[in-house]
């Protein structure tokens, strides 16, 4: 269970703002700064740059300071018993390559529900600070990965899930990410753990099962939405990957337990 102490979001000082904490502040500590500063570790400073974190564990001395006068960052006192998510992340280290854009989204929900006087507040916390601390995770894993391109590669793949029509090989996609194919495949399997053609049939093929199951449309009406000119090549590759042709399935999906039974 994580319990949230203290989080805000866009926190400005202006002059010579420092924060020095010896013994840290005696619960676990995320700070992302959002302009350059300077961090101070075993009497070394370090120049931050924007969109960098740190994680300090209970405990350990926090020490950090304005660069260049004038000083933005979000941050978020905590305390948690989950020591298999917190040895998951490289504490009391600076991060520099975690998907700021996604944590950021997450922790404006944070703020809100901290201060929102729900009944169910702490459950929220709990689950949102745990989506945090995952993706921080992620970039302590792949402390080498491009952040921006991971970004790139995840809206990607929505637009293929949302479109799925659209795409209908890898040569495509290499081309919207400005990549050549063979690298685009290797970087897209390591992120997602499938292969760009599999997730352009099972986008192509849960597709298929939503409008089944939604709609009256025909079979090669939504043969065409999933990219497919020919119903006979959707209906074969719709029962190959299902089991069950596409009329067969709608047929099931009335019941309302397989309604949302979609292959991913």
């Amino acid at each position: 269970m994580i319990n949230i102490n203290t989080v805000c979001q866009n926190v400005r000082h202006k002059g010579n703002f420092e924060i020095c904490r010896p013994d840290g502040s005696g619960d676990d500590l995320l700070v992302i700064f959002k302009t350059s500063a300077v961090l101070i570790q075993n009497g070394e400073e370090i120049t931050v740059s924007p969109d960098s974190l740190i994680l300090y564990s209970k405990g350990t001395m926090q020490h950090y300071k304005t660069l260049c006068g004038s000083y933005v960052n979000h941050f978020v006192h905590f305390d948690t018993d989950d020591t298999e998510l917190m040895n998951g992340i490289k504490t009391d280290t600076l991060i520099t390559s975690a998907d700021i854009p996604a944590i950021e989204e997450l922790l404006t929900i944070l703020c809100r529900e901290n201060v929102a006087g729900s009944t169910n507040r702490k459950q929220y916390e709990n689950m949102l600070m745990q989506m945090i601390l995952m993706k921080i995770s992620e970039s302590s894993i792949n402390p080498d990965s491009d952040k921006s391109r991971i970004s790139a590669l995840e809206m990607l793949r929505t637009d293929i899930y949302s479109n799925a029509g659209s795409y209908s090989n890898i040569y495509q996609l290499a081309e919207k990410m400005n990549l050549s194919p063979s690298y685009l495949q290797a970087i897209y399997k390591r992120k997602f753990g499938i292969s760009c053609y599999e997730d352009i049939l099972s986008a192509k093929i849960k597709t298929g099962q939503y409008y089944l199951s939604t709609t009256d449309m025909t079979v090669k009406e939504i043969s065409d939405l999933c990219g497919y000119g020919n119903e006979i090549c959707f209906m074969k590759i719709f029962k190959k990957r299902t089991g069950i042709t596409p009329s067969e399935y709608r047929k099931i999906s009335k019941n309302d337990n397989l309604k949302n039974n979609f292959i991913w």
